[in-house]
């Protein structure tokens, strides 16, 4: 559980969405990780969060960053090259800013005090 919901946050608070799915399947086959949890932790960036996190995301990158200027030869060569660095490059660094601890805390709780919380639930007896 504690995995999944690390995984799930660590995607969530990225800019990848259409594509987090995939990528949270993959990872949970190779950590072992709960999908079902990964897969509704995912959803912190839902569509009426999806804006807002995203320009949180830009905000911290440029004041991490700071903005990027190419030369003129090379933004009119490689205009893709160009939008990349000045604006996902920026979202890419403020997301992991946010992500990777998002990630960590969310592990360190599920590990710790999910068995506390599920233990305080009574339990159906056996027939």
């Amino acid at each position: 559980m504690s995995r999944g919901l690390a995984v799930g946050l660590f995607f969530g608070l990225t800019p990848t969405v259409g594509f987090q799915t995939p990528l949270v399947l993959a990872c949970c086959l190779m950590l072992r990780a709960n999908f079902l949890i990964a897969f509704a932790s995912t959803w912190i960036s839902n569509p009426l969060t999806v804006a807002p996190l995203y320009l949180a995301f830009n905000w911290l990158g440029d004041s991490i960053i700071g903005p990027i200027t190419l030369s003129e030869s090379t933004t009119s060569s490689y205009p893709w090259l160009n939008l990349f660095l000045e604006e996902g490059l920026q979202m890419t660094i403020g997301s992991l800013v946010l992500a990777i601890p998002a990630a960590f805390l969310g592990y360190l709780l599920a590990k710790y005090w999910g068995p506390r919380i599920s233990s305080s639930f009574p339990t159906a007896e056996k027939p």
